[in-house]
């Protein structure tokens, strides 16, 4: 990763994400360093690639808009597990890398937001990141493209899409109903 590269990619989050922090840093050079690890190149629309953001947060940000997947084109999935680790998954290969942040027993309460970014810019990546190659258990589901499948959801009448439905004495049934909802309807 030259800094050239890096200095590009970190203009594009900022403007996207608002502003400028150790997260978007952190996920700007995780991202960086898994696609340089995956023999992949910046600035291309690629569909070979499936990413699993693990935190929705600022880095979830730079994953976005460095690695080019968003969750409307289903290659960018949240798996809201509050850990600052990306899973990149490259669809040809079947290659698989988990990235996480090592650098979480060099953060200083004291260390200003100035000072956070100066050091993660300047840290080589094999001192912030742990890379581990992982196998994923991928449903047809889980990959971009046209839906999967489609059912109605008998309690509320709603389209479910692509298997993301329960299944509740056989009947594919949505999660809001099967499970608590983070809505209440009110008329």
């Amino acid at each position: 990763m030259n800094d050239k590269d890096f200095q590009e990619q970190i203009a594009k989050v900022e403007k996207f994400h608002g502003h400028l922090c150790g997260g978007i840093v952190m996920g700007t050079k995780m991202t960086m360093y898994a696609l340089e690890y995956l023999g992949m190149k910046l600035n291309e629309k690629n569909k070979d690639l499936l990413v699993f953001v693990e935190i929705d947060r600022c880095m979830a940000d730079a994953v976005q808009i460095v690695s080019g997947c968003t969750i409307g084109k289903r290659t960018l999935k949240l798996m809201d597990y509050g850990r600052f680790a990306v899973t990149f998954y490259k669809i040809s290969t079947g290659e698989g890398i988990r990235v996480t942040d090592d650098d979480i027993q060099n953060q200083n309460e004291k260390e200003t937001k100035e000072e956070l970014i100066e050091r993660l810019t300047n840290t080589p990546n094999e001192e912030l990141f742990s890379i581990r190659k992982v196998k994923l258990r991928l449903k047809k589901s889980d990959f971009p493209g046209k839906d999967f499948s489609k059912v109605i959801c008998p309690v509320c009448n709603e389209i479910v899409k692509d298997d993301k439905y329960l299944l509740r004495n056989g009947a594919g049934i949505c999660k809001a109903c099967a499970e608590e909802s983070y809505y209440e309807f009110i008329d």
